[in-house]
């Protein structure tokens, strides 16, 4: 069963990138996720809105806390395919929410899709589908050990 107090520690507080990109967990439920990056300058593109890469990062992270909690576990997964579609530019000054559900999955693959809005809208700025797979090397990110020794501190 998933620790969802591990997965808010890693995916917020303890997470450096995650921390410094002021993103936050609104929504674990099984095989759905949503999380949110509030506007900073620091992540801005030219005209003043928060850079793509900022918002793939978000959509990616959400994908992953999706999947872990279809699985009931934060066992290691990998990006196979992800594929983010822009719908419309993103606003000036507004933060993003990032919306994913995992769809399905198989004993080696999850499958994801989402969407992400600006702050105060409700049509998406992007569409996000991909898939990731199972069971990858590496510890489990809600490893005893891990909590133990620190990581993501």
């Amino acid at each position: 069963m998933i620790n969802f107090e591990a997965a808010r520690v890693f995916f917020g507080s303890d997470h450096p990138l995650f921390k410094m990109m002021g993103i936050d967990i609104t929504l674990i439920d099984t095989g759905k996720a949503e999380m949110t990056m509030p506007f900073s300058m620091q992540l801005s593109d030219q005209r003043g809105a928060l850079h793509r890469g900022a918002l793939v990062t978000l959509l990616d992270t959400t994908c992953g806390l999706a999947i872990f909690s279809a699985l009931q576990s934060m066992q290691p997964i990998a990006t196979i395919d992800l594929r983010v579609d822009y719908l419309r530019p993103l606003p000036s000054g507004v933060g993003i929410r990032a919306i994913v559900d995992c769809v399905a999955t198989t004993a080696t693959v999850a499958f994801i899709v989402g969407k992400a809005l600006a702050e105060g809208q409700e049509e998406p700025v992007a569409t996000v589908a991909g898939s990731f797979a199972i069971g990858t090397m590496g510890p489990s990110f809600d490893s005893p050990h891990l909590a133990q020794a620190g990581v993501g501190k």
